[in-house]
């Protein structure tokens, strides 16, 4: 599992980063250039975020309806289910680039 801690990020402009985008990276100067990169696609970050969201409901919406009872084997369902919301949740946590908003 990923570990998206506050401990692994930086500060940029004001805004907190996670060292993941940039752990690739070994030059300073490239590093800055990435991570300026970064936060010049914030606003396609954003509407991954609000697609991400969106996925997160519509299997809330699955997890809440009692007909998932009826299937065979429901409880192999759920765990890749948790394991699904596992992931949107890492995700989430690495597009948010204002980590101002976790707290």
């Amino acid at each position: 599992m990923v570990s998206l801690t506050p401990i692994n990020a930086f500060n940029v402009f004001g805004v907190i980063m996670y060292t993941k985008w940039t752990s690739h990276l070994t030059d300073p100067e490239d590093k800055k250039r990435f991570e300026n990169k970064i936060l010049s696609s914030k606003s396609v970050l954003e509407r991954l975020s609000t697609i991400l969201n969106e996925q997160e409901k519509e299997l809330d919406r699955i997890e809440t309806d009692s007909r998932i009872y009826e299937i065979p084997n429901w409880d192999y369902r759920q765990a890749h289910n948790n394991g699904y919301r596992q992931c949107l949740s890492i995700l989430k946590k690495l597009i948010n680039l204002d980590q101002q908003e976790n707290k």
